[in-house]
């Protein structure tokens, strides 16, 4: 199915719209005693703030567009049989919102089922006030503006960021061998804490490649696309298309995609 360009842009202005309405959801809640923090898992931690804010997000896109399903990371969400898949994650970063560290997202994607492409996508950082977003095939943006992908080419001089699942214990999944094997030919690796923010910093140039493994569609949904439009390179780690269901992910911008798959792989290989 192709999507009609007035249903295209009415979607990527609600995922904007929203993005940013849930964001200042969050602002209220961060650092605040009246917030409570649970635990999913001994390393898996929620917050009173990510049901306020999926709440309100799955609330408005049904109010714009009924006939949509949603898949949202607390549950709140549809999925049966609409063309449409909004994936939403209310709070990307929940353990850095609950220690009061200042970088976290709300994340919100809308994929067109009878394509399998994820059409329009809209990241928010309230912390820093930085809304990126895309439609496919006309760019992607960062407050408005056009961003792009670094140029670097030379794997010794990027600097990539990576993130570990709360299985910790899961020694075939836990990213370790994978991290020993880049980090040392490479500038160095940040662990920031949001696969979507991850992203995106790579989609404007910040960072120039990202992986991580056992991840979910509300995590990379909305950062895949953005990170395309802006001229990356998205795949799995053995660089098969990208699929926000499977859960592993290899990002960069371009340049160095070969170089990191090749390295993703080679462990498995050796198995």
């Amino acid at each position: 199915m192709t999507e009609s360009l007035e249903l295209l842009r009415g979607m990527d202005a609600a995922a904007r719209e929203i993005s940013l309405e849930a964001g200042a959801i969050l602002m209220n809640g961060f650092r605040s005693e009246s917030t409570t923090i649970g635990y999913k898992s001994r390393t898996d931690m929620v917050t009173s703030m990510d049901g306020e804010s999926e709440r309100f997000i799955c609330s408005e896109i049904w109010k714009r567009f009924p006939g949509h399903d949603i898949v949202a990371e607390e549950g709140s969400g549809r999925d049966r049989d609409g063309e449409y898949l909004w994936y939403v994650d209310p709070l990307d970063a929940t353990n850095n919102f609950a220690h009061g560290i200042p970088f976290f997202c709300v994340s919100i994607a809308v994929m067109s089922k009878s394509s399998g492409r994820i059409v329009c996508g809209a990241v928010y950082d309230p912390c820093h006030d930085e809304l990126f977003s895309a439609c496919r095939g006309s760019g992607a943006l960062l407050n408005g503006k056009a961003i792009h992908v670094s140029d670097t080419a030379d794997h010794g001089r990027a600097l990539f960021s990576t993130g570990f699942p709360y299985d910790k214990e899961n020694m075939e999944h836990n990213n370790l061998e994978q991290l020993a094997r880049i980090l040392p030919q490479i500038q160095c690796v940040r662990r920031l804490g949001s696969a979507a923010l991850d992203l995106c910093y790579t989609a404007c140039g910040r960072i120039d490649g990202y992986w991580e493994p056992m991840l979910k569609p509300w995590d990379t949904a909305a950062g895949s696309l953005i990170l395309t439009e802006a001229g990356g390179t998205v795949t799995r780690y053995d660089g098969s298309p990208f699929d926000p269901e499977y859960p592993e992910i290899a990002a960069t911008n371009g340049r160095l995609h070969g170089y990191l798959v090749e390295r993703l792989t080679e462990s498995r290989d050796r198995k």
